[in-house]
């Protein structure tokens, strides 16, 4: 897998003591992904999840402290335990792409971003490497940064 950063990228690289099996279904089941897909202290709820190349999601993290934060996407690629590419735009509870600013994001913070996650196993443990379209300084000075950090080691806890 490759491990260059771009400066205009979030990169995290964590290994798993799991299957690749088990690691990629984390993403792919939705039953598994509301479990561990938000931050510290938040929830999320999904109103469309269709986890499939073309798929769409519409989902709202609610964070006791800074409220709602309603995001939608598309499942742009979804190689069985290798890959899985989506967007990720901030929109309204109705599922309409917003300003990030007019939510109270950061004036720098794209309105829509790239994830792609990719799989790899050696040994019984799965490496997962994770990109997403926007630099890791500004991923850091919002919280994005730390907050996928959590929810990896959120991740942890149901693969382990």
């Amino acid at each position: 897998m490759e491990k260059s950063v771009q400066t205009n990228e979030v990169f995290i690289e964590e290994t798993f003591n799991a299957s690749i099996d088990r690691v990629f279904s984390a993403w792919t089941d939705p039953e598994k992904l509301i479990r561990w897909y938000a931050p510290d202290g938040c929830t999320i709820r999904y109103k469309t999840l269709d986890i499939k190349p073309g798929g769409k999601f519409h989902s709202c993290i609610s964070n006791p402290i800074h409220g709602d934060c309603w995001c939608i996407g598309e499942y742009l690629e979804i190689v069985p335990n290798r890959k899985i590419v989506f967007t990720l735009i901030n929109a309204d509870e109705n599922g309409q792409p917003i300003n990030p600013v007019d939510i109270g994001m950061d004036a720098d913070w794209p309105g829509e971003t790239k994830v792609t996650v990719t799989f790899s196993e050696d040994k019984g443990a799965t490496t997962l490497q994770l990109r997403q379209t926007v630099s890791q300084s500004l991923a850091t000075k919002t919280g994005a940064y730390p907050s996928w950090l959590q929810m990896l080691s959120h991740m942890r806890k149901i693969v382990e």
